[in-house]
């Protein structure tokens, strides 16, 4: 459990440090890759909602 709450952090940090360093050169172009980020992210977290699910009924 201590890993996976590790991983979250992690990669939470990462993406946050991902943006901080595009806003300092280019601020719209942050947004956009935040954006696309979130983005990503809810569709792998949709997915691997699905396959809980599939894998719940089967």
């Amino acid at each position: 459990m201590k890993l996976q709450i590790l991983s979250w952090l992690t990669g939470l940090s990462g993406f946050g440090l991902l943006v901080a360093g595009v806003e300092q050169m280019h601020r719209p172009s942050a947004m956009i890759i935040a954006g696309l980020g979130l983005l990503a992210w809810a569709w792998l977290a949709d997915r691997a909602g699905a396959i809980q699910q599939f894998r719940k009924r089967g």
